[in-house]
């Protein structure tokens, strides 16, 4: 049961990243559309392409660190003896922690202080929008302290790109 859990929580990100790209092609296409064939263009679309960009952006985030996709710059630590390379990875992998959880709280801060503050076209209030950060960094948490385990304990596969 809890194998399947976590094989739903690794793929929502990219399932959700997907329908969200998918949404912001086709609501931009059905614009294009109105705006040059029937002449009257949506005035809202704008406004849900960017929250839905935001979204898709911090969730797309999350799907790159699951992948180990962000860059890093190692120069210095692949120099160190592989006894300190390992301890300079895990502190490094808890300080991508910290700040998560520094982005979890202010993200959730931030969303909860919005609900006053809505949109100009739809009148949606900014909690949903700013939601993303702290919703988007709980996915990257889990990500990261599963990477900061294989870390701790050695199983984590070094990616030797321009090696």
């Amino acid at each position: 049961m809890g194998q399947v859990i976590w094989k739903i929580i690794k793929n929502i990100d990219d399932i959700v990243g997907m329908v969200l790209m998918a949404f912001i092609v086709l609501l931009a296409c059905a614009n294009v559309f109105m705006r040059y064939v029937v002449g009257a263009p949506w005035g809202w679309v704008e406004e849900v392409t960017i929250f839905t960009f935001v979204w898709l952006t911090m969730i797309g985030a999350a799907s790159v660190i699951k992948a180990e996709g962000h860059c890093s710059i190692d120069v210095l630590v692949r120099r160190l003896p592989p006894k300190y390379e390992r301890t300079a990875t895990i502190v490094a992998d808890i300080c991508v922690i910290i700040t998560l959880l520094l982005m979890i709280w202010y993200g959730w801060k931030l969303a909860m202080g919005a609900g006053g503050k809505v949109t100009p076209m739809l009148g949606i209030p900014y909690t949903y929008v700013d939601l993303a950060i702290p919703v988007a960094s709980v996915f990257m948490l889990i990500y990261y302290l599963e990477l900061t385990w294989l870390d701790i304990t050695g199983k984590r596969k070094k990616c030797d790109l321009g090696e």
